[in-house]
């Protein structure tokens, strides 16, 4: 867009602002203006929504622009009547970018399953109103803390495989299979973050494959070390959410939550080398999250829904045990790399003792695995699946106040392993 349009544009919108508050023009100079013929061929709307960090009382909608719009939910909890509106945002706007549109929907009933549709409206240098735009309607339930049995399921690792993608969300969202109360998206989604921004929706938000994450369950995700790496790693929080059960609702990408008997630790293992090493050039600094995570992890296993749960599980990207645990060379050629967190489990390994713990759940080494508990490491451990679909696994949860079971299954669908706690 020519500076004078773009201007006019401003004047008419205000700043650009996504749903946590006011964001910046990275690509100011592709925002279609109401002339732009090569843009105005591309759909308003870039692909299907999703649904992040379910919580009791809130979830997050996500969707993505292919230029200057402002957007809302339309929501309720029959398909029929959609009678309420997602407001503005904290900073005083109706929700508004080129590029992505995020909406936090909040006071929500717990265990309550609502309907809802995106709405968008494209914003034009002259100012006219353009229709909305609206997405087809979907549903999702908040979490249960009270109900006595949660299901769930987990992928991990899918460095943006799309045949993989396209085998686990059938397998996921098949009609057959009792259905899910969120799915554990258990890092490494991306190979690597080393493109541009311009990549991250089609990887996060409406993988590829034609994968409609809004058709359910809600998404809870952990980060991977690749999700991480790469020049435009810090932009991925733009177009993904984490559940606000912090202190003054901040939203960070470790968190707690209770989901029916199942209380759940999700922790951020970072990196899997020091963050000194050189191919980070700079830009990791993850050893002092896990040290914050320690410091937040001694509170949050004393809150009483936390301490209480029937069911204790952790899920973290790098496992926290491993068969082989012999010290790597970060700076070899090749450089070695963390098969288990160390860091992470010298910085958590008391707390998570202390309340009771009994499995962890990771991805990281590509293949399932299951690390009974012992005398020195009263957790297991439990590895998901590879990439590729040969080597893919999805893992179905059932907690009950009796115990948890995890099935796994191939990409086949066929069960390959159960293991009860």
């Amino acid at each position: 867009m020519e500076r004078r349009s773009f201007v006019k544009l401003i004047g008419a919108a205000g700043t650009l602002a996504a749903a946590g508050g006011a964001t910046t023009l990275a690509r100011a100079a592709e925002t279609p203006g109401k002339n732009d013929g090569a843009a105005a061929a591309r759909p308003l709307v870039d692909g299907t929504p999703a649904v992040f960090a379910p919580t009791s009382r809130s979830a997050t909608i996500v969707w993505t622009v292919n230029g200057a719009a402002l957007g809302w939910v339309e929501y309720g909890t029959s398909a029929d009547r959609l009678d309420m509106r997602s407001g503005g945002d904290a900073d005083g706007f109706t929700p508004h970018d080129e590029r992505v549109l995020k909406i936090r929907l909040t006071g929500l009933a717990a265990g309550t399953r609502y309907w809802w549709r995106c709405m968008t409206r494209a914003l034009t240098a002259s100012g006219d109103e353009a229709p909305p735009v609206a997405s087809r309607v979907y549903s999702f339930s908040t979490l249960a803390p009270e109900a006595a049995e949660t299901r769930f399921v987990i992928w991990n690792d899918t460095h943006d495989r799309e045949e993989t993608l396209v085998r686990l969300a059938g397998l996921t969202q098949d009609g057959d299979a009792p259905p899910a109360d969120f799915l554990m998206w258990n890092g490494d989604i991306v190979r690597g973050n080393n493109t541009d921004a311009s990549m991250i929706p089609g990887v996060y938000v409406h993988p590829r494959g034609g994968v409609d994450l809004a058709k359910g369950p809600p998404v809870l995700l952990t980060r991977g070390n690749h999700d991480v790496r790469g020049l435009w790693a810090s932009k991925v929080g733009g177009f993904i959410d984490f559940p606000d059960t912090h202190e003054g609702g901040a939203r960070r990408p470790f968190h707690a939550f209770r989901s029916g008997p199942l209380g759940a630790i999700v922790l951020d293992t970072g990196e899997d080398k020091p963050d000194r090493h050189p191919s980070f050039r700079g830009t990791a600094a993850f050893e002092p999250l896990i040290a914050e995570q320690a410091r937040w992890l001694e509170k949050v296993i004393a809150r009483p829904d936390i301490k209480d749960a029937p069911v204790k599980v952790v899920f973290c990207h790098i496992p926290l045990r491993w068969t082989d645990e012999k010290p790597q060379d970060y700076f070899a050629k090749p450089a070695g790399f963390d098969r288990f967190s160390k860091r992470g489990r010298d910085a958590w390994h008391d707390s998570l003792v202390k309340w009771g713990a009994r499995v962890i759940i990771s991805a990281h080494v590509h293949r399932w695995t299951h690390i009974p508990a012992d005398s020195a490491f009263p957790y297991a451990q439990i590895t998901g699946g590879g990439t590729a679909p040969e080597a893919a696994r999805l893992i179905r949860g059932h907690a009950t106040a009796a115990g948890l079971m995890l099935d796994v299954l191939d990409m086949n669908g066929r069960k390959t392993d159960t293991v009860r706690f």
